[in-house]
Formats: C-alpha cells, sequence, structure tokens
C-alpha cells in the first residue's frame, strides 16, 4: 500500500480482512478480458466510495476497483 489518502485508509480500515481480500481478488482486468487479483497502488476516497487502483497481478495492466460507500 503505497499512496493512501488518510480518509482511504480509514475506511479501508473499516473492511473484514476477509473481505478485502475478497475484494482485491476479483477485479476485471481488460487486457485479460476476465476477473483478476489486483496488486494495489493507491487508494483515495471520491465522495464516499472508495477508489482502489493497481496493477493486474497477471499481466501488469492498470486496473481500478470502486468500493461504494456504505448504507446505513
Amino acid at each position: 500500500m503505497n499512496q493512501f489518502t488518510p480518509e482511504a485508509v480509514e475506511r479501508w480500515n473499516r473492511i473484514p480482512g476477509w473481505a478485502r481480500q475478497r475484494i482485491l481478488n476479483n477485479v476485471f482486468c481488460g487486457k485479460c478480458v476476465g476477473t483478476v487479483p489486483m496488486v494495489l497502488k493507491t487508494a483515495q476516497m471520491r465522495g464516499k466510495d472508495l477508489i482502489l487502483r493497481g496493477k493486474c497481478e497477471y499481466c501488469g495492466h492498470d486496473v481500478c476497483r470502486v468500493v461504494e460507500a456504505e448504507t446505513e
């Protein structure tokens, strides 16, 4: 985890470990054209959503995953 905004760290840490792993292991790669694991590089908040950016573990293509805001 290289570049996380403070707000993103707080939001990421509220997600249980098992769910974090599931999120990182289920990212769509446009180059591989399928679900792949992500090597996480950055995280930031956009509004109430957490935006995770990184690389496909298989081919190195840029990938992104959005974790939507929690419902209350």
